[in-house]
Order: structure tokens, then C-alpha cells, then sequence
């Protein structure tokens, strides 16, 4: 499913209107029946509050109010006087008129007093205020009458998207509406996805108005779905062994780390993939086979440090010519030695490659490394390591991350997973974002799991694109399998490798 820009869903609008001969009215009109169908879902009181704005947003509140009057005990209240409403949102509040369901502008003296002991006894709110086309910051007015929306008890449900959120970055335009419950129309906005927009959002809802399918689609930007994930995921016939589902080599860990290497070995197993070879430094792969029977494990010549040696080269030579993906970095120690030999790896492996932690440090410190590089590369910064490879502070990758994710993969001319809530997956043309998951995930060694996941997909013969796409929204998956059982508080990197197998039964895939 396409998850669009305000401008995008507004040509949406137009085409609907113009090619397809769809009045404006009439997408008003299901649009509010949409409304109308998911507050009665709810099942709240008899008292609603409508609040309305002058462009199309108020215009959905206004045929909301229509609809609901003869059942509900209902006030609506506007944000000017009816000579400056417009176009359809005119059209609805004269029918009101006619009605005579009265409608108060808040524009009047003690009006806004008024609405705050309406609201206060309100058992629902709907916010039809300001919509997707405001780009700057709300003024006074607006912000006096969002402040009482969010100080009112009653639950609130906004149209489309809350208002005060960009509908294109998520960002808070000074205030904004704390909604519980969104319903958006056709297709869902950028900022009802990027945060803090989505935690302003409540639970979200996607209405279909009737838009055509050919205008719901090429929008650079996507989220994930389990559909989409089920049908990119290999097939497992019966006639099949170990060698079908392809080898991956895994370079992780150093002294002290060895947890990394073996949450990653752990997660690649579960991915699928029928070997996976834990290289290690030699006093760290004890503790790696120890913990991770299934794997092979690969001792490798080490430092005074507990660190890599660029000795070990020859030996990950010849074991990646036997494998179909690699990736470097969870664990892993970031000196000069360990800098040469992912410089020596991303030159010479023909592999796809996952970079991950130490790897991505080292790599900032260097971006040329990728220089001249042919084979695939998936990048997994979260936040921080992002900031570092572009140069650039975590709170500007923090509200950009499309942005952001967008110039790593133009940078370093690989497939990036720029994890975080919600993780994002950029390619050359398109980015696809990412909703399973959950804040239990913010605990060590999530990204090491990521790190697995991914190079088990791309040994089963996978893109990048959908090896990025599957891992990230299986992981999500797994976490929130997980925390229906366990309190997000103490959820554990082990637990997501736990519930993998559940997740993958989810998709209809793999059946294990």
C-alpha cells in the first residue's frame, strides 16, 4: 500500500475528480459515511462534539454531523463565518443550515469558553479542524482550540490526520491534536507513519472513498504488508537439503562481545537458510558454539586485543567462495586491522553483503571503502550510525529519516534499513516503510537479529530490496508476537529469535 505526500493525495483528488468524472461532493460524502461507520464501531455516548474547519477536512465533519444529528446528541463547531466556507465543504454546512443542527463559530465572543464545557462533558470529539494541507505552524486561534480538544476527556477521533501534524514529515506545527483513533482516506499520509505524527495518530484506519485502483499506486513510498512479505518469501518444496537453501557467512564479535555474534548466528538459522558460518576471533568462538549448536563455527587469528588479525583474510577467502552472502559487523571491534579487512572484503567478495554496527562505524570513518564496489550492499544503521555516515546530527536524521535514508542509499549506492520506529527501507527507486514492531525492541542486540535475518534471506537467493523488506517486517513481527506474552519492558533480543518461527507462520510461507 502507497503511503503518500498532502500534494500527492491532492492530485490523487484532482484525476478522481477530472479523468474519472467523480464529483468532489461525493467523495465528501463517502468520506464522512466512512467517519460515521467507524464511530459507531466505537460505541460511544450520545454526546459528540464535531469540530470543523473551512477547507475539505471540515466539510467530512460537517456531513459526519449530518448523519449522526438524528441519533446523537450533537454540537458542531466552526472556525469561521459561513461566508467564508467554499466548494463542498459550502455545500454540507448549508444542508446543515437546513437542518437547522445549529453550528457555532468560534470566532464569537466567549465561544471558545462555550466549546471547553461542551467538551468537558462530550463523550467523543471529532477533529475535522485544520487537515493535510497546513505547512507551517498553527497560530493562536487554532492552538487555543487544539490545546482544549487534547485537555477534553472524552476520547478523540480525527479525520484524515490530526491536526497540527504534517502530513508529509509527521512534525508537530506547534500543536497538535492527541487523537485515539485516526481514520485517512484511500491511502494513508507520510505523517501518519513518521514520528511523533504517529504517535499522535491513535489507532489507524484506512478508508476506501472510492478513489480508482489505477490512482493508488507509484508513489515512491510503501508500506509493508504481510502479502507483500508472503509472496517475495522462497518457496521450501519437499525435494530439497541443506544446499538449497544456501550458506551464509557471518563475521562478527571480539572479546567481550561475543553475544553479538551469536544472537546474529541464532536469527540467521531461524531465517531459513540451510548452513551458516560463524567466523569469530579464535577466543571468542567457544562461546559462540557453545551457545549456537547448529552453526559452524569458523576460529579466526586474533590480536593481543581479542580483536580480527589481518590474518584471517585467507581463511574468510575460501569460505566465502563456498557461501551466498556475508555480512560484517555485529560484535566487531573497529581498529585498523578489522578497517582493512572490510576494505579487503567489500573490494574483492562477490557476495551480497550486510554491514551492520562496527562495520557501519568503520565504513563513516572511510566512506570510500565503497568505492568501486559491484556486488550488493544492505546497510543497517540505526540513528546514530546514520548520522555518522552522513556527516550530519542524529536529531536531523531523527526528522528526516526518508530523507535520510534516501542519501545513504544514493552515498554509499546500496539498499539501506535505517531502523528505528518505523524502520524504513530505501533502494535506488523506491522506500518501503516498515509498521510491525514495538518499543521492546529498543534493547541490545535487536540489530544483531536484524543482521541475521537479512543474510539468511539473501542466501536463500533473494534480492536486497526484498530480503530488506522481508527481514525488517518479519523481525517486527517476531517482537510483537513476543509481547503477547511477555511486557515490552522485558523483552529480550533472545525472545525475537524465539518467536521468528511464529512470525513466519503468520506469513503463510514457511511452515516449520
Amino acid at each position: 500500500m502507497d503511503i503518500v505526500t498532502a500534494a500527492q493525495m491532492q492530485e490523487i483528488d484532482r484525476r478522481a475528480i477530472e479523468e474519472y468524472k467523480i464529483p468532489g461532493v461525493v467523495l465528501m460524502e463517502n468520506a464522512g459515511l466512512c467517519l460515521v461507520e467507524a464511530i459507531n464501531r466505537l460505541g460511544c455516548g450520545p454526546r459528540i462534539v464535531v469540530v470543523a474547519g473551512k477547507g475539505n477536512n471540515g466539510g467530512d465533519g460537517f456531513v459526519v454531523a449530518r448523519h449522526l444529528s438524528p441519533h446523537k446528541n450533537l454540537t458542531v463547531w466552526t472556525t469561521a463565518d459561513t461566508s467564508e466556507y467554499r466548494g463542498d465543504a459550502l455545500i454540507n454546512l448549508n444542508i446543515l443550515h437546513k437542518l437547522e443542527i445549529p453550528c457555532t463559530n468560534l470566532r464569537q465572543d466567549h465561544a471558545l469558553a462555550a466549546l471547553e464545557a461542551e467538551l468537558a462533558a462530550a463523550d467523543l470529539v471529532v477533529d475535522a479542524l485544520l487537515g493535510t494541507g497546513v505547512t507551517r505552524e498553527v497560530d493562536s486561534f487554532y492552538a487555543d482550540i487544539i490545546r482544549l480538544i487534547n485537555k477534553a476527556p472524552a476520547p478523540v477521533l480525527a479525520v484524515d490526520i490530526p491536526s497540527g501534524i504534517s502530513a508529509d514529515t509527521g512534525q508537530v506545527l506547534g500543536e497538535a491534536v492527541q487523537a485515539d483513533f485516526t481514520v485517512t482516506f484511500a491511502l494513508p499520509k507520510r505523517g501518519l507513519l513518521l514520528f511523533p505524527g504517529a504517535g499522535h495518530a491513535g489507532r489507524l484506519e484506512i478508508a476506501d472513498i472510492g478513489i480508482p485502483r489505477p490512482l493508488l499506486t507509484g508513489h515512491g513510498l510503501a508500506m509493508l504488508t504481510k502479502e507483500q512479505v508472503a509472496s517475495a518469501m522462497p518457496g521450501r518444496s519437499a525435494n530439497t537439503h541443506k544446499g538449497t537453501f544456501g550458506s551464509a557467512l557471518l563475521i562478527a564479535g571480539s572479546r567481550g562481545m561475543s553475544g553479538a555474534a551469536t544472537l546474529s548466528a541464532r536469527a540467521a538459522l531461524r531465517g531459513g537458510c540451510g548452513l551458516v558460518y560463524a567466523a569469530t576471533p579464535q577466543s571468542v568462538q567457544p562461546m559462540v558454539a557453545s551457545q549456537v549448536a547448529e552453526a559452524i563455527t569458523l576460529p579466526l587469528p586474533e590480536n593481543e586485543g581479542g580483536r580480527l588479525h589481518a590474518s584471517a583474510l585467507p581463511l574468510l577467502r575460501e569460505r566465502w567462495q563456498s557461501c551466498r552472502s556475508l555480512a560484517v559487523g555485529p560484535g566487531l571491534a573497529e581498529d585498523e586491522e578489522t578497517l582493512w579487512l572490510l576494505a579487503t572484503i567489500l573490494a574483492e567478495c562477490p557476495l551480497p553483503v550486510v554491514l551492520d554496527a562496527g562495520a557501519l562505524n568503520l565504513l563513516a570513518k572511510k566512506p570510500q571503502l565503497m568505492d568501486g564496489r559491484k556486488a550488493p550492499v544492505i546497510l543497517t544503521p540505526h540513528p546514530g550510525e546514520a548520522a555518522r555516515l552522513l556527516d550530519t546530527t542524529v536529531s536531523q536524521v531523527e526528522s528526516h529519516r526518508l530523507q535520510a535514508a534516501r542519501e545513504l542509499c544514493t552515498a554509499y549506492r546500496s539498499t539501506v534499513v535505517l531502523k528505528g520506529a518505523h524502520t524504513l527501507v530505501a533502494t535506488e527507486n523506491e522506500a518501503f516503510l516498515n509498521v510491525t514492531g514495538n518499543s521492546g525492541m529498543a534493547s541490545a542486540g535487536s540489530g544483531d537479529v536484524l543482521t541475521g535475518l537479512l543474510v539468511s534471506l539473501l542466501a536463500q537467493g533473494m534480492s536486497t530490496q526484498k530480503a530488506a523488506c522481508a527481514a525488517v517486517y518479519l523481525h517486527g513481527l517476531a517482537a510483537d508476537l513476543a509481547v503477547e506474552n511477555i511486557s515490552k519492558a522485558a523483552l529480550v533480543a533472545g525472545d525475537i529469535i524465539d518467536h521468528i518461527s511464529l512470525a513466519y507462520l503468520q506469513t503463510e510461507k514457511i511452515h516449520m
